[in-house]
């Protein structure tokens, strides 16, 4: 949840222009871990599904939303993301269409770089 909490930050304060090269230089650092971590396993904690990949494809589909192309190095993260939104009870969701509605909404829609 640390990577989700910098994302939050980053996007709710008004230096977000100034941070972001930072944290996009750092995050395929923090992507290998994830990747590394998944290995060739079809989810994070074995087999079979469980709440950790919940956990992580927030922060990884996050983070795709703020840098669409941050997993194009990482085959098996991408692989878990389509495997993740194939599964059939959540497939039927337009996850990307659903308004916001937790408190890091600003991660998808910085309020402050609003006109």
């Amino acid at each position: 949840m640390h990577n989700l909490m910098q994302l939050a930050m980053i996007c709710y304060i008004p230096e977000f222009k100034k941070l972001k090269p930072k944290y996009l230089e750092e995050l395929p650092e923090k992507l290998t871990l994830y990747s590394q971590f998944l290995g060739k396993r079809p989810w994070f904690a074995g087999d079979e599904i469980t709440f950790v990949d919940f956990l992580a494809y927030d922060i990884l589909d996050l983070n795709c939303i703020f840098e669409p192309s941050c997993l194009d190095v990482f085959p098996n993260l991408k692989d878990f993301i389509s495997r993740f939104e194939g599964l059939k009870k959540i497939s039927y969701l337009p996850l990307h269409s659903l308004p916001p509605v937790w408190p890091c909404e600003d991660v998808l829609f910085p309020l402050h770089l609003l006109p």
